[in-house]
């Protein structure tokens, strides 16, 4: 089927919530002792099983984020963000993706444990946030900065100062980027960030922000 995009049909931490519930009601549907269980029987339980710990710690990561991390940013920038799942898009790791494509995949549409919709919504969340750091990088170039130098060393610093990179939300084990990836993706999350403020804020509100650009981490 075609799928609509647009806003999940709840806010984001309830999403999650229904989901991870949602799961463990089909694991516990799905669930026969030991040695009832064909290998197949068994390796669908523990796919199931592994998708619901999965979005618990999503679940746990994006409270983190609204609990620490956007009140940050709020202060320094005195932007108010409409509510915690604009940031939580932005900081959602490609890893992410995956997961909840898996869990789309693996059981049929009535049988899903939210609707079709919000899971495909939810897999492209984490390339939202490219979108929104070209809407930043363009913004602060042309209606604020002028046509200067957006300045990248002061992105990767913002990046820093706000902790992006370490704040993002994603399933599993990701691999340690070489120093220069590390920097490109700091600074893409950065960029992120200010397109973001841009679209609920204005001009205004990321004009706010540059003074941020010049000073140091812990300025």
């Amino acid at each position: 089927m075609a799928y609509e995009y647009g806003p999940l049909s709840r806010p984001f931490g309830e999403t999650l919530a229904a989901l991870e519930e949602g799961l463990m009601r089909e694991y516990r549907l799905e669930f026969l002792p030991v040695h009832r269980r064909s290998a197949r029987r068994s390796r669908r339980l523990r796919r199931i099983r592994g998708w619901c710990r999965a979005t618990g710690s999503l679940a746990e990561q994006a409270a983190r984020v609204a609990e620490s991390t956007l009140p940050r940013i709020e202060q320094e920038t005195g932007h108010a963000f409409r509510g915690p799942d604009g940031l939580a898009r932005v900081l959602m790791a490609a890893s992410t993706k995956r997961l909840f494509s898996e869990i789309l995949a693996g059981f049929p549409e009535d049988a899903l444990p939210i609707r079709a919709n919000d899971l495909a919504m939810l897999a492209n969340f984490a390339d939202d946030y490219h979108a929104l750091a070209l809407i930043g990088d363009v913004t602060l170039r042309l209606k604020v900065l002028s046509g200067k130098d957006a300045g990248a060393a002061g992105l990767a610093v913002l990046s820093d100062r706000w902790n992006l990179y370490e704040s993002r939300i994603g399933s599993g084990l990701r691999r340690t980027p070489d120093n220069e990836e590390l920097q490109q993706e700091k600074e893409t999350l950065a960029r992120a960030v200010l397109g973001l403020i841009y679209v609920e804020g204005g001009v205004d509100a990321l004009r706010a922000v540059v003074p941020l650009l010049t000073c140091g981490r812990d300025g």
